[in-house]
């Protein structure tokens, strides 16, 4: 019966340390959409921090204006016999490198594609503003992923977005004002 018992308590005890390691994979980090936005000179600071989970079962809920069923209207984007998901197929197996740029007497624009994501670079030389896009590419794919040709479908890249590492998405710099969204595992804004 002694001989039975150690057999037995093994694999119990493996079992439990089996279940243990299973159940810390099992748990995944939260991750946080955050916005914030500061007005120097109105001495305005607005923060916002969500976690993705949230936001992916909010969106959906909102019915309102332009954002209906967890997608975007986005005005009169017309792609009248242009394969837009053809395009992004094209670009997504693309090889890196800078596509457009475009330096004029207001502006300076940049479209390029860096290490798997879309990136855009505004300078508005005018207002000295500028505008940093990056946009990995799984989240482009979602954006219009079973849409209209004038719709974004926010929540299936909300969805995109658990899968991506901490990333600054947006950045606007300006005299005043200044703008970043990015993704991470905090639930506050500290960088």
């Amino acid at each position: 019966m002694k001989t039975m018992r150690n057999p037995v308590l093994a694999l119990a005890l493996c079992a439990i340390v089996g279940m243990s390691s299973s159940l810390a994979f099992a748990v995944t980090t939260v991750r946080y959409l955050h916005v914030r936005v500061s007005n120097q000179s109105a001495h305005e600071l607005v923060r916002v921090n969500v976690p993705l989970i949230l936001a992916e079962k909010v969106i959906p809920a909102i019915n309102n204006g332009d954002l209906r069923d967890g997608k975007v209207h986005i005005g009169d984007m017309h792609a009248d016999k242009v394969n837009v998901r053809a395009i992004l197929d094209a670009l997504k197996t693309a090889p890196e490198g800078e596509f457009v740029t475009v330096q004029n007497a207001g502006d300076d624009v940049r479209v390029a594609k860096e290490r798997g994501q879309v990136v855009v670079h505004v300078i508005d030389k005018n207002s000295k503003e500028t505008v940093d896009v990056t946009v990995p590419w799984d989240v482009v794919e979602a954006l219009v992923s079973d849409t209209t040709e004038n719709q974004l479908n926010v929540e299936a890249a909300i969805k995109a977005l658990e899968n991506v590492g901490d990333t600054t998405l947006v950045r606007v710099s300006g005299s005043d004002e200044n703008v970043r969204v990015w993704i991470d595992s905090r639930n506050t804004d500290s960088e």
